[in-house]
């Protein structure tokens, strides 16, 4: 079993050449250990001894050329952002290079791998599973990953969960296996609403309304990345700007009274966005040429930027338009962490997860979400956007870096709401 150790880090086609290293000489060791204890025949270790060196240079040679591509891979993604207008247009090499990887960088080295749970408790109290009664809590994109396990622990804490979901059967079998496995002291209601279509939106907020609750949270959850084609909603806009953004930019208009009336009422109300890190790779972006992004133009990692610099630009809007109703608004980068989200995406989404560069700081599930937890549940929240914060990663305020962050473009808030309301006026 030692011996195939080495194997096993390398499987699955995931380049884990260091964990090779790690794991083979400590198992020989404990090989050389056991041998000499259990009295095994001197044949027996040596043929154990063998077949861990055997496997070392198959799974070495594999791991290492598996980076040899990621890397090739982003030595391409520089030169083509040199040279090749679709991403030298939106992206440079300074945003690249220093913003982004400068972003993930900061975030790997100080996470301090909190999980949701944990979050949950040090904001709630642990057991206290009536601490959430009576609020009322909108997830888009809850029927899997980072907005089920969001949406799973404000149900477990008491909170009333409406599942926005183009998906309402697995949503609701999704649920009853939650209840299944744990108590969940919160109640539930499942309605569609399909993001890549903006005629779904007024129908999904008029059934909201019609359940007659407050509502404290709205988590603007859902999202896509870096689809390989340009691919149009059902409105023909790019659809990583419509989901991630421009739908939740209307999905949240429309349900801005029933925040205001819920805060009015002295009850807590707040707006989460997941933004990401994604957002530092726009360099200056040139507003009239790329919001909404044409078909000729696209390319997925520029898009993903801009969509999710936009998140960070409403973000920051919002929390101008809500400070004298007492609404809290907070943009999110949950870090890199294995999701649907890149079921679909670009060589450029494979070098977060398969290079060695980024494994090191990836997060599960658990720990994605733990910040939109925080932000949803803190009581610091308030105060730290009084300080000026807009950003959150590693479960507390950090400095946002790129176009969208304060200080750069402030002027681009207000044009991106303008932009933003033009395009959905009719399906208001």
């Amino acid at each position: 079993l030692f011996a195939l150790c080495p194997s096993i880090a390398c499987g699955g086609g995931n380049a884990r050449f260091v964990a090779v290293l790690l794991v083979s000489i400590p198992a020989l060791l404990v090989c050389c250990i056991f041998a000499q204890f259990a009295g095994l025949k001197v044949a027996d270790f040596a043929a154990s001894v063998f077949a861990m060196a055997a496997v070392w240079p198959f799974a070495l040679l594999r791991a290492t050329g598996e980076q040899l591509v990621v890397l090739l891979h982003i030595l391409r993604n520089l030169g083509k952002i040199l040279i090749c207008p679709k991403m030298s247009s939106r992206i440079s090499l300074k945003s690249y290079i220093v913003d982004f990887c400068g972003m993930l960088l900061r975030e790997g080295v100080t996470s301090p791998q909190l999980t949701s749970e944990q979050v949950a408790e040090k904001c709630l109290g642990r057991g206290n599973s009536s601490a959430l009664k009576g609020r009322v809590a909108i997830v888009t994109g809850s029927s899997g990953s980072l907005g089920l396990e969001h949406a799973r622990i404000l149900l477990k804490y008491g909170c009333h969960v409406v599942f926005a979901v183009r998906s309402p059967g697995k949503a609701t079998a999704l649920i009853e296996d939650m209840k299944a496995r744990e108590e969940m002291s919160g109640s539930s209601s499942v309605l569609p609403v399909d993001l890549d279509d903006l005629s779904s939106i007024r129908p999904f907020v008029d059934s909201f309304l019609k359940l007659g609750l407050p509502l404290n949270y709205l988590v603007n959850n859902a999202g896509i990345m870096t689809p390989k084609e340009f691919r149009a909603s059902k409105q023909g806009f790019e659809t990583q700007f419509a989901t991630n953004h421009l739908a939740h930019f209307l999905l949240t208009e429309l349900l801005m009274p029933k925040l205001r009336e819920t805060r009015r009422s002295g009850a807590v109300a707040r707006i989460v966005i997941l933004s990401s890190a994604g957002s530092a790779l726009c360099k200056n972006v040139d507003m009239d040429r790329c919001v909404p992004p044409a078909p000729e133009a696209y390319n997925g990692t520029a898009e993903y930027g801009i969509s999710k610099a936009m998140n960070l630009f409403h973000c920051r809007e919002l929390q101008r338009r809500c400070a004298t109703d007492g609404i809290s608004c907070c943009a999110v980068h949950p870090g890199v962490i294995h999701t649907g989200l890149t079921r679909e995406g670009n060589a450029d989404s494979t070098v977060l997860y398969d290079s060695i560069l980024f494994k090191w700081m990836h997060k599960e599930v658990a720990q994605g979400a733990a910040t939109q937890v925080y932000c949803t549940l803190s009581d610091q929240v308030p105060s730290e956007i009084e300080h000026g914060t807009c950003f959150w990663y590693n479960c507390g305020p950090q400095k946002a870096v790129g176009v969208a962050a304060p200080g750069v473009r402030d002027d681009l808030c207000g044009k991106v709401w303008v932009i933003s309301e033009s395009l959905v006026e009719k399906f208001r």
